[in-house]
């Protein structure tokens, strides 16, 4: 029986469109039916495990897809970026209502006979000295975001990282010896010499790395648990450790 009479549409179409299909018609829609082509959303994500102080390849790691694969999406970014900056707005500014200021309670001119406005008070804010009216007081600017879309925010920055070849995973941050900047700046020179901004995120506060990376203006160092998407943008570059990224996939895939 043919594929058209399968679906009963003979006795719908002409005689010339519900005649049976041929033998190499009917082979190719059955290797259309048994293939499944292949997408880039079935593809592993990859990278190289690297060196912190030289750079060199070890081996390559298989990343988590859902958190550094997510599809780049610019909207989610700002929402976050605004729910963030919102947080750490301090809003501490004030000014004095007339109420506030100090001056006289007499009244500035009789009442009529000038041939001008009444005038009730000198404190009033159209006269030099007087309060400010409708000024800024201090009040909360902080801002609520579902947590879903934080979590989100952090997968998309991510992923925008990795997808820009701005992410490096290295297999430990051990290498500083001592606490000088001299020291960074020489592996950060030879290492990943591109002057670019770089953040360095380790998997447990690291007193050395932080003295170190003091001083450079270029530089910055977060923990796991500082991780947060404003950061991620401000940097070009980020260096992770292998156990950082590790408990980091844990907690965001899903």
């Amino acid at each position: 029986m043919s594929f058209i009479k399968q679906l009963g549409l003979a006795s719908r179409l002409p005689a010339t469109v519900a005649r049976p299909l041929l033998a190499p018609q009917q082979r190719l829609m059955a290797s259309y039916a048994t293939e499944t082509p292949a997408t880039p959303f079935t593809q592993p994500v990859q990278s190289f495990l690297r060196k912190f102080d030289t750079n060199e390849p070890l081996s390559i790691i298989e990343l988590e897809r859902s958190v550094f694969g997510a599809p780049i999406r610019r909207d989610i970014l700002q929402r976050v970026v605004v729910w963030q900056r919102d947080n750490l707005r301090q809003g501490t500014q004030s000014t004095k209502g007339r109420a506030d200021v100090r001056g006289t309670s007499k009244k500035g001119a009789q009442q009529k006979g000038r041939g001008k406005a009444r005038v009730g008070s000198m404190r009033a804010p159209h006269f030099r000295g007087g309060g400010i009216a409708f000024g800024p007081k201090p009040r909360d600017h902080s801002t609520d975001l579902p947590n879903k879309v934080q979590l989100m925010g952090l997968r998309v920055a991510l992923s925008a990282k990795y997808a820009q070849d701005q992410l490096v995973v290295v297999d430990s941050l051990q290498a500083l010896k001592t606490p000088k900047t001299k020291e960074l700046q020489r592996i950060l020179d030879t290492a990943h010499a591109d002057n670019s901004s770089i953040l360095i995120m380790a998997n447990e506060p690291d007193a050395k790395l932080e003295m170190a990376a003091g001083n450079l203006s270029r530089c910055g160092v977060l923990g796991l648990d500082e991780i947060n998407v404003l950061s991620l943008l401000k940097f070009d570059k980020l260096i992770i450790e292998k156990e950082a990224l590790d408990e980091l996939e844990a907690f965001l895939k899903h």
